[in-house]
């Protein structure tokens, strides 16, 4: 092969790569900003007086860790608040939910979906 060629080869390959890098991160930190950490919805004032952030903390983590693993995280905002609990009640046996896991999910989904809108 030509040096011409390989120099072209490699600079389309370290373009594409770099795009990649940058196409990767910039999802990352999309879908991180979508899902707001429990601190950051009571920090906006969106939550209710007495609103346990341990609960909204488990329920974060009970989306993130259990409901991502079967499909694509759903935004807290793409459902309302009434439709989620609906939504957590089906899945939730789907999903092998215990009970308080369930009640933290469905907790934080509606404190984020209101704090969405």
């Amino acid at each position: 092969m030509s040096k011409p060629f390989l120099r072209m080869t490699t600079m389309i390959l370290a373009l594409l790569a770099t795009a990649g890098v940058v196409g990767g991160l910039s999802g990352c930190a999309a879908g991180k900003a979508s899902i707001p950490t429990a601190d950051a919805l009571g920090a906006a004032g969106a939550l209710p007086r007495g609103t346990d952030l341990d609960a909204l903390r488990r329920g974060r983590a009970v989306l993130v860790t259990e409901c991502a693993t079967c499909h694509r995280l759903f935004l807290p905002a793409e459902y309302s608040p009434e439709q989620w609990g609906g939504i957590v009640r089906r899945m939730a046996a789907r999903a092998s939910l215990s009970g308080e896991q369930a009640t933290d999910l469905e907790l934080y989904l509606k404190a984020a979906s209101r704090a969405g809108k």
